[in-house]
């Protein structure tokens, strides 16, 4: 054995035994040095073939990310839009691919129809929170949450104790008939549990507040179980109580809730639709723009708006009411992006984007802090300035008393608009993106806050061009293009991304759009609008 050992061992081995000792091979002392020879070439062996696995998978990893990165460009191929330099021409008031993109939301074969609300699991209840298009989404997301449960839900119940204090119900902002008729495939849907029902119940509903973003799991766990015992369950302030990320079926379910089956009632649709049209008749297109500029909302940012001690006392007696905010630094918060544009730099970066100063501007809004003297600036950057105020006159006096239908009429208006502009990104100017993107990619302008306010802090110290140029640089990315956001990405009421589909009749590649013709693809080369020139010394309004 010890012979046939020798015969196997590396010359490097044998020359660690010295010659005399080569005749006595089988000696014990030479057997201990050639196991150990042997040992330390098996490990050698099982080292080299580790580096080599080692390798492969290194090899393996970086080659798996090049296929995704391949597979994310050709499904990025949907979204795209062309990018363009703050230097090339573009049309500010419409996208170039809007025309390439139409909502999606029809249920698919496979989507079971609804089970009668005898069958269900029992009856689910929801109290919303917050103002009219916070609640929405709580109306939509209740809309899947009773799908998920296999239950019955009963209209939602609207908040009448947040700081709006506005006692409309369901049915006198949104048309209670057509919620439950335009829903009866996909979720059973009553105005209230039934007399018999609630008489056969030895309990009330149970009421409970689940985590927000819950996953659909959660509520199988933790309400299915509940429901199935007493019959009926309460969820209170039930807003983004659901998670984003939902599968596609769930997640259309949601675009038909918010944007076919809640529709506003007739009395709020036509003083809308007569607002648009007094609108139109003054200009072809106009500019709507949501400005958050209340008192409470600018105390609960911890932002300061230049408006010395007599605004850091006012706003901080305001602050006082939510005990549990933290202490905030103004100056960081500005920087983070986290506050609202104030009603002068929204003019700034509306006509820094290229808007000149004859624009027609609708200005949805509440109380505004500052009153005239805050929103003065905005009007001399643009002089044709309508409220609903203004525009309605004494057809608004029905609805003055309620926040919640004052607030519906702001939203077709604005929905309405060919470009829609926000001073933040709260629940309206979410909602309305949302759906914005999803009647075909109207134009949509969400400031770049964190940007834009060390542009705003610097602009005395530069050239109107130059601000023009910078301002037009970092609102790229937030213009309401199709690609600004990545499927799946963000809060699915602002970005819908599975209810949007490419229209059959073009296809995006690159920067060519592709049109298919009668005798074969037909390539259509998009052309920009030529961009609008600023006329004046616009920096006399920094």
């Amino acid at each position: 054995m010890a012979v046939t050992m020798a015969k196997q061992l590396s010359p490097q081995c044998l020359s660690g035994v010295s010659p005399p000792c080569s005749a006595f091979l089988v000696s014990e002392k030479w057997l201990r040095t050639a196991w150990a020879c042997q040992w330390r070439w098996a490990i050698s062996r099982s080292v080299l073939c580790g580096v080599m696995l080692f390798a492969l998978g290194l090899v393996s990893l970086f080659t798996g990310q090049i296929a995704a990165d391949l597979e994310w460009s050709r499904i990025r191929g949907r979204w795209r839009s062309k990018r363009v330099g703050y230097s090339t021409p573009t049309d500010i008031w419409k996208s170039e691919f809007a025309n390439l993109y139409h909502g999606c939301s029809d249920r698919s074969p496979h989507f079971r129809d609804a089970v009668h609300d005898s069958e269900s699991n029992g009856y689910l209840l929801i109290a919303t929170s917050g103002g009219l298009n916070q609640q929405r989404t709580g109306i939509t997301d209740a809309v899947v949450v009773a799908r998920i449960l296999n239950a019955t839900l009963v209209v939602p119940e609207l908040d009448h104790h947040s700081f709006w204090k506005d006692d409309s119900d369901f049915a006198d902002i949104f048309d209670v008939d057509w919620f439950i008729n335009s829903l009866s495939k996909d979720v059973p849907v009553v105005k209230r549990i039934p007399d018999k029902v609630m008489r056969s119940m030895e309990k009330p509903p149970y009421t409970m507040r689940v985590p927000r973003k819950s996953t659909p799991e959660y509520y199988l766990e933790q309400v299915l179980p509940l429901l199935l015992r007493r019959r009926a369950v309460q969820l209170t302030k039930f807003d983004y109580r659901l998670t984003n990320k939902l599968d596609e079926e769930l997640q259309k379910l949601r675009c038909r809730v918010n944007y076919h089956a809640l529709r506003f009632t007739k009395p709020i649709k036509l003083i809308g639709r007569k607002l648009v049209k007094r609108m139109r008749t003054m200009s072809s297109r106009y500019i709507a723009v949501h400005l958050r500029f209340e008192p409470d909302m600018l105390a609960f940012s911890g932002c300061y708006f230049g408006g010395g001690d007599k605004e850091r006392n006012e706003l901080g007696e305001i602050r006082k009411r939510w005990a549990t905010l933290p202490d905030m630094r103004a100056e960081v918060e500005r920087s983070r992006g986290k506050c609202p544009l104030t009603p002068q730099e929204v003019g700034l970066m509306l006509r820094a984007l290229g808007f000149v100063n004859n624009t027609y501007l609708y200005v949805a809004s509440g109380e505004i802090y500052g009153g005239e003297a805050s929103l003065q600036p905005l009007k001399d950057l643009f002089p044709n300035f309508y409220t609903k105020e203004m525009l309605a006159g004494n057809d608004l006096k029905p609805f003055l008393p309620f926040s919640s239908r004052l607030a519906a009429i702001d939203y077709i208006v604005c929905d309405e608009s060919d470009v829609f502009a926000t001073n933040n990104n709260g629940n309206m100017a979410k909602i309305l993106a949302g759906h914005r993107r999803y009647m075909g990619h109207k134009r949509t302008i969400r400031p770049n806050a964190k940007k834009l306010s060390s542009l705003f802090k610097a602009c005395k110290q530069m050239e109107w061009e130059m601000f023009s140029r910078k301002v037009k640089l970092v609102q790229r990315g937030f213009m309401g293009e199709p690609d600004e956001m990545r499927p799946g990405r963000g809060d699915f009421h602002e970005f819908p991304s599975s209810c949007i589909c490419q229209n059959p009749d073009h296809l995006v590649i690159g920067w060519i759009s592709m049109k298919p013709g009668i005798g074969g693809n037909e390539t259509v080369r998009q052309h920009a609008t030529p961009e609008v020139e600023i006329s004046g010394d616009e920096s006399r309004f920094f």
